[in-house]
């Protein structure tokens, strides 16, 4: 038998009575050290096992490649899924999570199907962790995930084994005893003495490669060192120094990727013969294999540490050469973020640069704010004068993460450059001072003159569309609410709207981007100040623009409005519809990053109904996801608040609220401060600080008053009532209030009806089998899994999902969940 041919020494009973109970739990956990062997007898096993295997290797920390290639992975069963993983990316927060769930779950695996990840160490994520539990939990049929690694998966793994969802398979399986050392020995063709037998593995400690490499020494020497080394050390005597010089060369100059194609090897070698040296290492040893699937080559983990060692000792030109070598493959490829990388790494600033014009914003912003920073706060001014375009999508990025300082000054040095560089023509200068006033128009967010200004000036320059601007993200930056983000100065909101108006300059630049939004801020002011006739009016116009345009944030804004005009009209029916439409609409088309502004939407209408357990959990816990524009987060704050008041948590509330104000006012954004006074007065009346309270609602009228912003006061008014009669007899704001007070009552008395439906248990009850549905949705298992646990066709679950959501007044899944447990049903 050959010496790198050690997968027959995986039928030990031993281990394959471990690796039998893969098909009895939805997930299995195989971790042990580097070494091992894990890899190998997973591999031997499931080729034994009349199933479907999709393998992934996780090459990479990178969990955005990793959810790259686990999207493609399921492409092979479910195209259509494996499509909208990739669009909904890295499920990061548990809204993502769920949806991803769903689809996975909506897969028909016809025969039993392992999903095995390898190496999965590497990802070192918690968003993975908790995507990988969650499916566990989903006991999809036929699916079952094995995880393999060399540390502990996750933190939760003692708990899915204890409910029955993780089997752990863990070193101690894979250690050799001392017969099947001397059975390995042999199965390699070599006889050892007794006390050779007993040193190798007392030394190894059943460590199969070690004792792999101890037997590839035996060949080369014919005899066993007997003296203590370490593994390192033995990579070295019986794997690289047998190597020829050609080969170590060969070796060090593909080292620095995780795995490589045939055509990656050829790239970096260039000496024609890359595949025969390739064909002679995975013949010659184990620590080189070929996966036929992926065509890619893998070096083990144990000969890549090695490898890498001396690589790091090279001297400095060597090492840039190869990094600018392998930036350059991924360029050509259109991998823009390892050819980042790879030219940072080289110290190749220009190329580094040239590869951002190329693959634009949107690609710049998936790599780590901390790696953006270094490009460009290490590379040269001269490279930075000669590529400021480059420097514009850094100076978005930088605005959209937050960074203010170094934004200002970043901006300050891009207009020297533009103004300065000497290797600019008149045309291209000019074309760029028009891309730079893009920037300060996007950037002078939510300063509507000044943005109108800027945009104006650019098309002026440009004459045409921007090259800059990502028109895929939501021209709302995740808010529901166009007015709660440009209304900033108190007494000049109808200013505002037709301020706003002249931003069809800014859609001419954009290809249409935002289409729509001057109608929608306008279509709420109407609603704020209750002129509920026109607002539904000026809706319709707004979606007409919003949706001829395909501009499905604006869509959701409109969509949102329309949804509290119904609730003002007592509208339940229309309310709910159109919160589940909207969502299978975004589902459909795939739009999984707008799910946020859904769920704030949700929110946000539950709140005005006191229903604190149907708003997102997310929502509830203030937990903002990383992935949403800083400019909204006011906005979840403001559910955050009233979710607090509804649970009568008044201390928190009172103790949050003034950074929750300043939040509000950082840019301003005065509709978020105004209901968040509303609301820390309201906890504030609550713990008997009546003064504190009525100075704090003032805080409130002070700002909506002058622009008789009546619905926030109208909203919230069970909460606020008695202090507002108190302004009022104190000679403060009385036409205000009592336009507040006269709007109040007849929504009052629908909303009451609404909540009293939603809070009556003893309405439309669920049936039994209703009952059992939800009992399994709220313990995670998915459409199929319900199917085959209560024999029923996975359309029928679908259809009763349907009553269900309509009878619990809830529209998706996650909501089902939240809300059964609340009610007790579980």
């Amino acid at each position: 038998m050959p010496i790198n041919d050690t997968r027959q020494f995986y039928t030990r009973k031993s281990l394959n009575q471990s690796l039998q109970g893969i098909w009895q739990y939805p997930l299995t956990v195989v971790e042990a050290p580097m070494g091992y062997g894990k890899t190998t007898a997973v591999k031997k096993f499931l080729q034994d096992c009349e199933a479907e295997v999709l393998w992934q290797t996780v090459f990479a920390s990178s969990v955005a490649a990793f959810w790259h290639s686990f999207s493609r992975l399921l492409g092979k069963i479910a195209p259509a899924c494996a499509n909208r993983l990739a669009e909904i990316g890295v499920p990061g927060d548990t809204v993502l999570r769920e949806e991803a769930i769903e689809l996975i779950g909506g897969v028909t695996f016809s025969s039993r199907t392992a999903l095995v990840i390898d190496d999965y160490h590497l990802l070192s994520s918690e968003d993975t962790d908790g995507f990988f539990e969650r499916l566990a939990q989903a006991a999809i049929p036929n699916l079952y995930i094995v995880i393999v690694s060399r540390s502990v998966f996750g933190e939760n793994t003692a708990e899915l084994a204890l409910k029955g969802y993780c089997l752990v398979i863990d070193k101690k399986y894979f250690e050799l005893t001392a017969s099947e050392t001397l059975e390995y020995c042999k199965l390699s063709g070599i006889r050892l003495t007794a006390d050779e037998v007993a040193f190798l593995h007392y030394y190894t400690e059943g460590w199969i490669s070690a004792v792999y490499l101890y037997i590839l020494g035996y060949r080369q020497t014919g005899r066993l060192d007997q003296q203590s080394e370490s593994l390192q050390v033995l990579i070295e005597k019986v794997v690289y120094q047998p190597c020829s010089p050609e080969v170590k060369q060969f070796l060090n100059a593909i080292c620095i990727f995780d795995s490589f194609s045939l055509a990656q090897a050829e790239h970096m070698w260039q000496k024609g013969n890359a595949e025969v040296l390739l064909t002679r290492l995975t013949v010659d040893n184990a620590f080189i294999t070929f996966d036929y699937a992926s065509q890619q080559y893998c070096l083990h983990n144990i000969l890549t540490s090695y490898l890498r060692r001396i690589f790091d000792r090279q001297d400095l030109d060597r090492r840039q050469t190869l990094w600018k070598m392998a930036g350059e493959w991924h360029l050509g490829a259109g991998e823009y973020n390892h050819a980042m990388d790879y030219f940072y790494h080289a110290d190749d600033f220009e190329k580094l640069l040239a590869t951002i014009e190329i693959a634009k914003g949107t690609v710049l912003a998936r790599q780590p704010k901390e790696a953006r920073i270094k490009y460009f706060q290490q590379c040269p001014a001269a490279i930075k004068m000669k590529y400021p375009l480059a420097g514009i999508i850094y100076g978005f990025n930088l605005f959209i993460s937050n960074e203010m300082e170094l934004f200002a000054r970043h901006c300050r040095e891009l207009e020297g450059y533009i103004k300065n560089s000497p290797g600019l023509d008149d045309q291209s200068r000019l074309k760029l001072m028009g891309e730079m006033e893009v920037l300060k128009g996007i950037t002078s967010y939510n300063n509507l003159v000044a943005m109108a200004g800027h945009f104006r000036a650019a098309w002026k320059l440009l004459q045409g569309p921007s090259t800059f601007i990502d028109t895929k993200a939501p021209w709302t930056l995740g808010s529901p609410s166009v007015l709660y983000l440009y209304h900033r100065v108190s007494g000049e909101l109808e200013a505002e709207v037709k301020v706003i108006a002249e931003l069809p300059s800014y859609y001419r630049l954009a290809g249409g981007h935002g289409s729509g939004g001057e109608y929608m801020m306008a279509a709420e002011w109407y609603y704020n100040i209750g002129d509920f006739d026109n607002a539904e009016i000026v809706a319709h116009k707004a979606l007409y623009f919003a949706q001829s345009r395909r501009q499905v944030a604006l869509v959701i804004c409109a969509t949102f409005l329309q949804i509290r005009l119904a609730l003002v009209k007592g509208d339940w029916d229309y309310v709910l519809n159109s919160l589940r439409q909207t969502r299978e609409a975004l589902k459909q088309k795939t739009l999984y990053s707008h799910i946020h502004i859904l769920d704030m939407c949700e929110g946000f209408v539950f709140s005005c109904l006191n229903q604190a357990k149907r708003i997102p959990a997310w929502i509830a816990q203030g937990n903002v996801p990383e992935t949403l524009f800083f400019p909204s987060h006011a906005f979840v704050n403001m559910i955050w608040d009233k979710a607090l008041l509804i649970t009568g948590q008044y201390h928190q509330l009172a103790g949050i609220a003034a950074q929750h104000a300043a939040l509000a006012g950082f840019f301003p954004n005065l509709l978020a401060q105004v209901y968040t006074y509303i609301f820390e007065a309201a906890a504030l009346d609550k713990l008997w600080h009546r003064e504190k309270a009525l100075v704090t609602l003032e805080k409130a009228l002070n700002i909506a008053a002058p622009d008789q912003i009546f619905m926030p006061f109208v909203e919230n008014s069970a909460y606020i009532a008695d202090l507002l009669v108190d302004l009022q007899t104190a000679g403060h704001y009385q036409d205000f209030i009592s336009r507040v007070t006269a709007i109040f009552p007849p929504i009052a008395e629908k909303w009451q009806m609404i909540e009293a439906k939603l809070n009556d248990n003893s309405g439309e009850r669920l049936t039994k089998r209703e009952t059992e549905i939800t009992e399994l949705v709220a313990a995670g298992l998915s459409n199929q899994a319900i199917g085959k646990r209560l024999n029923i066709e996975t359309d029928t679950v679908k259809k009763a999902l349907g009553k269900i959501f309509k009878k619990m007044g809830v529209s998706n899944r996650t909501a089902l969940t939240k809300a059964a447990v609340v009610n007790g049903i579980e």
